[in-house]
């Protein structure tokens, strides 16, 4: 079954917490809003066991084939340097 068959264009994951979002392109702000994270929180996109920062009001193209993986942090440990440091 594809997510289309369930009325859904693409499945993101924030935190563990799966959401569908009918939109092809989707800011930051809404996608934490959607997963009713704080709106200072920063976000990680993970892909291939690699974390990548996405910057604060960027926008994120989705794929229809896989599911979207991210994690979120606090804005107190911007920038991302700083946790690669320890």
């Amino acid at each position: 079954m594809g997510f289309s068959d369930i009325g859904l264009r693409h499945i993101v994951d924030i935190d563990g917490q799966l959401l569908g979002i009918d939109a092809e392109v989707i800011d930051t702000a809404s996608l934490l809003a959607r997963a009713n994270c704080p709106a200072d929180s920063l976000i990680w996109m993970v892909r291939a066991g690699e974390r990548v920062a996405i910057e604060p009001k960027q926008f994120v193209r989705l794929s229809e084939q896989d599911v979207v993986f991210f994690e979120t942090s606090s804005a107190r440990n911007w920038p991302p340097f700083e946790l690669m440091a320890a």
